[in-house]
Parts: structure tokens; C-alpha cells; sequence
């Protein structure tokens, strides 16, 4: 999703393309599964008038207007992310906890096999896998 979008999905809920809107946008467009807490830190030193409670109500906006995914990724946050096209899955390394995004076409398969034998229409879906990382596995963390 690019800006043009984001705006174009404002503006056809009524909504304008605000100075703070763009910004949280654009942090979201340079990195993923940001919190509320990590896209304010990353601004405030250049945009000292946005305040973290006016990022977490446009999160929230965003993720009302399907702009944004807010994820759970078990670290006490909520992360975001924008929405991309292809539904795409994760893995959690229960060690240090670093993210891995994948895509898995078996999952692909899955959801359209769930369809088929059940009828059921799926929107979207998404995966979440908890271990260990590689770094963390030959160390031995647990």
C-alpha cells in the first residue's frame, strides 16, 4: 500500500490526509510491526508537536479503516503493520523475540482445502509459529 492509497482510502471515508497521518504512514511504509510506543520514538525528536496519544488514535483509524494490521505478537504490544496484498505469516522466536515474516504456499493450500471441504469463505488468514530462532537454537537459548 503506498501513500496515494492511503489517502484515496481516507478521502473515500471522509477523512483528510493530516500532517500526523502521513508521518505515522510513512514509518510504517519504511518498517513493520512497529508499537505505538516505536513509531513515537522514531518521530518526536523531528515532529515535537505529535504526541504519542495522537498515534495511537490514528493507529487506530488505520486499523479501522483496514489500512493497518494490528498484530499480537505475545511481547505486550501491539504491533503494526500496513496492509499488504498477499497475506503473509509469522514466526516468533520465544528467546529474544525477533519476528520472521514468510510466505508458505502450503498455507495457501490449506485455506482452500478448508474452503472446499467446508464451505467456509476466507478473507484473510495468517499463521504464527513460536520457537526459536536459528541465532537462538545453536546458542542453545530457551
Amino acid at each position: 500500500m503506498t501513500l496515494g492509497d492511503f489517502e484515496r482510502i481516507l478521502k473515500s471515508r471522509g477523512y483528510r490526509m493530516t500532517n500526523q497521518r502521513r508521518i505515522i504512514a510513512r514509518e510504517l511504509e519504511e518498517a513493520r510491526h512497529l508499537s505505538a510506543e516505536e513509531i513515537y520514538d522514531r518521530v518526536k525528536e523531528e515532529h515535537p508537536e505529535m504526541g504519542l496519544s495522537t498515534v495511537y488514535r490514528t493507529l487506530d483509524l488505520l486499523h479501522e479503516l483496514g489500512v493497518v494490521r494490528k498484530e499480537d505478537f505475545g511481547d505486550g504490544y501491539a504491533r503494526y503493520e500496513l496492509m499488504t496484498e498477499k497475506p503473509h505469516h509469522h514466526a516468533r522466536c520465544r528467546s529474544c523475540g525477533t519476528v520472521i515474516e514468510f510466505n508458505e504456499e502450503l498455507v495457501e493450500y490449506l485455506a482452500l482445502q478448508v474452503e472446499r471441504e467446508t464451505g467456509f469463505v476466507t478473507d484473510w488468514h495468517e499463521l504464527m509459529l513460536y520457537g526459536r530462532c536459528a541465532r537462538c537454537a545453536e546458542r542453545g537459548d530457551l
